[in-house]
């Protein structure tokens, strides 16, 4: 990932779209003012040079509008922030307000900019940007719904929706979205119509009549927390009154004479969502603009990748040719190798399709009283009964649930005419990934899970046995680009596995690609941090001329007002 210093920005408004906030960082005073102003961002211009079709330029004038900053905004972005916060300040409770201060007023200070380059129209903002934050709103509604699903569940003290896989994805849906393969000339594919949801989306809509009965209210829920969530906000103006009112009635005529899951094609779109979500999803969408817009001039030289190429080439062939433990860490750590001095690894991909955490207990509550080969047996009949749904836009298709089975023969059914070309199968096999996988670490995964042939005594096996073992049995009995059809089973569950490449002695080329995918080469691996370092720079440069300039000369900041919420 790229890491400037507006990253932090933009993950903490991501961070903030939830509709009710998570855990407090610390406790408050309720009696406390927080309608006090704690900050102002003043009207101020901004010029921008436009070039026109003819070649001369002008000079295009916005001006923003005055933003207070309240201190209930203050007291909000720390709680929906509070574990990074904690984190990054531990006890230092002032300096963790005055980091989050900065960020809100970094915030108006970069989204001004943003506005500014739209007007001029050098960052363009249209359907494609604006389907952008649409969807990430539904992300919103989809996964504040499940969340009411499961209180709906608690309180009949019934069994909750269960979590799948091996650990939370760092993603905007439950699961990533492939991204487009594209070279760095060819042009960003526009839409040409508005995103709808799917149909398979609509809570109420699928499945037998509890799960219908569940969503549906569940949905209900959902519309009462968006009236709730508005309704003694100081905050609301005159006009979003208007337009909540409007809102709400076409809500309520909907239910009346459609029912409850009739709302949620318009849900998205109602000033209710933008109020509470949808503007700061909007805004993390014109920081990614303003990020691309700031670093698109970025170009690395050729020539000084070549040379990290013969440098970082001619290191490793010294290194690991004579300390062959080098080579080793070299190869779990996941570093670019240039130079193998044995084929003692390979790389693996894989399918987890997960047991629920109900299977999982059940699995350890019969060992406690059962040998490990009698547990190892009832694990895998259990596995046997796991039921998965392929992936639609990075979420569980629900309306197709399918057994471990099922999916095996699909992914049969697509790989075995791909065996002889190991260029397509193995483009395939990440394309089932996204469709069927759980496991964060195989997403966005090029060259997939390295393996050790052959263990060192005494050394530790990196992954589960089962896992290891299988992957070993592959290795022996299959060809690159071939999938293993005998199902392996963990604690985790089901892993489809498929033999992604092997290493061979001596030295990669730079233009050689890493996977025989070939989605890219060892030149893009070198280039990639070049290229980081130098997008850092530009980021460096224009936070020193214009965000630092602008904080100092139209910010205020009335640190009196809010001092009160670090003070014992």
């Amino acid at each position: 990932m790229i890491k400037k210093k507006i990253i932090p920005l933009l993950l903490a408004i991501v961070m903030a779209c939830c509709l009710l906030c998570g855990c407090t960082f610390f406790s408050h005073d309720t009696e406390r003012d927080y309608r006090q102003v704690a900050a102002r961002v003043e009207s101020y211009e901004i010029k921008n040079t436009v070039v026109k079709d003819d070649g001369t330029t002008e000079s295009k004038v916005y001006t923003t509008a005055p933003v207070d900053i309240y201190k209930l905004d203050l007291v909000q972005y720390v709680n929906s922030n509070s574990e990074s916060l904690s984190q990054s300040f531990g006890s230092d409770v002032k300096g963790a307000y005055q980091y989050s201060m900065k960020m809100l007023v970094n915030t108006e200070l970069v989204i001004n900019e943003v506005d500014a380059l739209i007007d001029a129209g050098l960052i363009e903002w249209g359907l494609t940007e604006t389907n952008a934050v649409k969807k990430r709103v539904y992300q919103t509604i989809d996964s504040t719904v499940r969340r009411l699903a499961n209180e709906i569940l608690e309180e009949r003290d019934e069994e909750q929706i269960g979590s799948t896989g091996d650990g939370t994805l760092s993603t905007d849906t439950t699961y990533p979205v492939k991204p487009e393969q594209k070279d760095d000339e060819d042009e960003e594919i526009k839409d040409t119509e508005e995103w709808q949801p799917s149909l398979s989306s609509y809570p109420g809509l699928s499945g037998d009549a509890d799960r219908r009965s569940l969503e549906s209210e569940a949905m209900r829920r959902f519309v009462n927390l968006l009236y709730e969530n508005v309704k003694d906000d100081f905050r609301v103006t005159a006009d979003d009154k208007a337009k909540f009112e409007a809102d709400k009635k076409a809500i309520e005529e909907t239910i009346n004479t459609k029912g409850i899951t009739a709302v949620y094609p318009m849900i998205g779109a109602t000033h209710y969502m933008y109020y509470i979500s949808g503007k700061n999803i909007e805004r993390s969408q014109k920081i990614s603009a303003l990020q691309k817009y700031l670093t698109d001039g970025v170009t690395v030289d050729n020539a000084e990748v070549a040379k990290s190429y013969t440098t970082t080439l001619n290191e490793q062939r010294s290194s690991y040719s004579e300390n062959v433990s080098a080579f080793d860490t070299a190869m779990k750590n996941n570093k670019t190798v240039l130079y193998y001095p044995n084929t003692n690894y390979f790389y693996v991909k894989h399918i987890l399709l997960p047991f629920t955490d109900e299977q999982k207990a059940d699995v350890t509550k019969y060992g406690k009283t059962h040998t490990e080969e009698e547990t190892d047996e009832y694990r895998n009949k259990l596995a046997e009964s796991i039921v998965a749904y392929p992936h639609v836009d990075g979420e569980d298709d629900k309306t197709r649930p399918m057994t471990m089975r099922e999916i095996l023969a699909e992914v049969r059914a697509t790989m075995l005419p791909l065996e002889s070309n190991v260029k397509a199968a193995d483009l395939a096999f990440d394309d089932l990934i996204y469709l069927y996988n759980t496991d964060s670490g195989s997403f966005g995964n090029n060259k997939g899970y390295v393996v050790k042939y052959k263990l060192d005594d005494g050394e530790d096996e990196t992954y589960m046995q089962e896992f290891a073992d299988g992957a070993r049995t592959m290795r022996d009995e299959l060809s690159v680009g071939q999938v293993y059809y005998e199902p392996v089973i963990t604690d985790y569950g089901v892993h489809i596995m498929y033999l992604a490449s092997t290493t061979q002695v001596g030295e990669v080329s730079l233009y050689d690609y890493t996977t025989p995918g070939e989605v890219e080469t060892y030149y893009d691996l070198l280039k990639a941090p070049k290229k980081t370092a130098l997008e850092n720079a530009a980021y460096q440069k224009w936070e020193n001329e214009t965000l630092t300039y602008n904080f100092n000369k139209h910010a205020k900041l009335y640190e009196k007002r809010y001092s009160d919420l670090w003070k014992k």
